[in-house]
């Protein structure tokens, strides 16, 4: 006997990158700086301006995701790059609780 699954929705990247707006580009140019910029450059006081500019980016991009309204699927919102580091392996550890519980939609096969 075959059991029929319910179709899971297919992803609406367009309007998951509409709804973040310019913040994608902003993403982009704070990941720039904070990679790319020379250490002779990187004073307390550029650290600070970046990490502002970094936690005003953070919140216009929740505000945004939460405008743009709930959707059948699970969005992860960006993360700073030296961020990530930190979050990585925790994130995996439930990432794979929620997967062996079978809640886990895989978007390509």
């Amino acid at each position: 006997m075959t059991t029929e699954h319910p179709k899971l929705p297919e992803p609406v990247l367009d309007d998951t990158w509409s709804a973040l707006g310019d913040t994608m580009s902003v993403r982009l140019a704070l990941d720039t700086l904070e990679t790319r910029l020379p250490p002779s450059w990187t004073s307390d006081d550029v650290r600070h301006v970046l990490n502002a500019l970094w936690e005003k980016l953070e919140e216009e991009e929740l505000s945004q995701i939460r405008r743009w309204g709930p959707r059948e699927y699970l969005l992860i919102k960006p993360l700073r790059l030296d961020a990530a580091v930190q979050v990585a392996e925790k994130a995996a550890e439930h990432v794979k609780a929620l997967d062996d519980l079978g809640l886990i939609a895989r978007l390509v096969a």
